[in-house]
């Protein structure tokens, strides 16, 4: 049976999700992108039905949070909350489906990016924790690494240097490289604490991607015989990292709807309806 972090979502059942979740990690430039294309083509290859998702496909905030970012004026904590609720509604509306139909699921990105996003930008590390505990604990994490240095001449090359992942809401300057700079390698360091904290499967990204792909490949074919029930020493780890404790649930600090609700004014009509629906689907959790 799947587990959660901590807390489960109201009337989200988990007991029946025979499916895998695969989680693709790693800062802006690392190849997540085309990593998943080449993994779900090999994957529907071997007669697997996939499922890719990943930040901001959510159909209920999606769009309002791309929107929302175009104006470059959203605050810290709105920002959080905005990606947990698109989070929250791609678990309860694709994630939890699709394992629910066997599928394999491919994420790109999960909450590790979430919390470092917010970690780095000042948020206390305990809060961000406590709001991303109904998530769904992965089958495997493979955390994409490139060095600061390598990050550069891709970012330069491919898109050009992006406001939010240059962190240019963080420092007062103009100057979007050395932005670019001092946001990565906080973005890094914190990347790195958490692989340790979580035993993320390390891939050093600089190699063709065709190297890399070959490793994501036999790492998910382990995870893919594994007999069902059997939790690898990596989920043991990233248990005891988040909740503080291998066998219990942790007390939460925040009751789950209070969390939501300053993200769902944020996004007013939007955040409203997600409200509206989850206390008709409430239920006593288990």
């Amino acid at each position: 049976m799947k587990e959660t972090y901590g807390v489960r979502l109201p009337g989200l059942r988990l007991d029946d999700l025979v499916g895998k979740l695969i989680v693709i990690e790693g800062t802006d430039g690392v190849g997540r992108s085309t990593q998943i294309h080449l993994l779900k083509e090999w994957l529907e290859q071997q007669g697997h039905a996939v499922l890719d998702t990943g930040l901001s496909r959510s159909g209920l905030v999606g769009k309002s949070i791309r929107r929302a970012k175009e104006g470059h004026t959203l605050g810290r904590i709105t920002l959080s909350l905005f990606y947990t609720t698109d989070f929250a509604d791609r678990l309860e509306n694709q994630i939890v489906p699709a394992l629910r139909a066997g599928f394999v699921v491919l994420t790109d990105r999960y909450i590790y990016s979430l919390m470092a996003r917010a970690m780095v930008r000042g948020l206390d590390p305990a809060w961000v924790r406590n709001i991303h505990r109904f998530a769904l604990k992965p089958d495997a994490v493979f955390y994409l690494r490139a060095s600061l240095e390598e990050l550069i001449p891709r970012a330069v090359f491919t898109r050009g240097f992006d406001y939010w992942e240059s962190g240019m809401d963080l420092y007062s300057t103009e100057d979007m490289y050395d932005s670019f700079r001092r946001y990565q390698t906080a973005l890094l360091e914190q990347f790195d604490q958490l692989a340790e904290e979580f035993h993320f499967r390390v891939i050093d990204a600089k190699p063709d991607p065709q190297v890399i792909f070959e490793q994501l490949r036999e790492g998910i074919l382990r995870v893919l015989v594994a007999p069902e029930g059997v939790k690898t020493e990596e989920a043991k780890a990233a248990t005891v990292a988040l909740t503080g404790t291998a066998t219990e649930a942790p007390k939460l600090e925040l009751p789950l709807v209070a969390v939501v609700e300053p993200g769902e004014q944020a996004s007013d009509r939007a955040g409203d309806s997600v409200v509206d629906r989850r206390k008709k689907a409430q239920s006593p959790a288990p």
